[in-house]
């Protein structure tokens, strides 16, 4: 799947599979933008993205602990935002600081591709934020469910077995164009 997303991470814009693009805005949460204002600490970039996360209710039904869903915000700002080296470095800090997150140093990516990652594990889910060992880029993500869990949806009740992958990502490439559906 390709994605362009705006630098300012206002607006996000993918192909419907028809060849047309479909430009979304982006709901409330935290940019690169705002995590690069001084002071950049690992303090104070946590800090901003748990009041974004506190600011964006979690959707009906979701029992996600807070601490899954910043590791995940933090995941969806190094995949699709543009971040200053600081900025990167403080999210990097920030990490261990957040409760239930370890390193992991052997995780692998939807490509295939070895790297180190940071691994929040809760209640239900381990998620896991796969960095390159060497040059600590983004690779992608990885989760799996931790215990089995039983769901009941409007279509019936499903059981999800511990160990089922519920995640796995690769970011392959990524550029700057001039406009969504332009390639670098």
């Amino acid at each position: 799947m390709e994605l362009w997303n705006s630098v300012d991470g206002r607006q996000t814009a993918l192909d419907d599979g028809k060849g047309r693009l479909v430009i979304h805005e982006a709901g409330p949460g935290v940019t690169a933008a705002d995590l690069a204002e001084a002071p950049v600490t690992p303090e104070r970039v946590l800090a901003r993205i748990r009041a974004a996360v506190a600011e964006t209710p979690a959707p009906p039904g979701d029992d996600v602990p807070d601490e899954q869903r910043i590791v995940e915000t933090i995941s969806r700002v190094m995949n699709e935002q543009a971040l200053e080296p600081e900025v990167r470095a403080a999210l990097f800090r920030a990490l261990p600081m957040i409760e239930g997150v370890s390193v992991k140093q052997d995780a692998v990516d939807a490509a295939g591709r070895h790297g180190v990652a940071f691994a929040y594990t809760g209640r239900w889910e381990r998620f896991e934020i796969i960095l390159n060992p060497e040059e600590y880029t983004y690779l992608g993500t990885y989760g799996e469910t931790v215990a089995t869990r039983t769901y009941t949806t409007p279509a019936g009740t499903r059981e999800v077995k511990a160990g089922t992958p519920v995640v796995w990502t690769a970011h392959l490439r990524a550029g700057i164009v001039d406009e969504p559906g332009e390639r670098p």
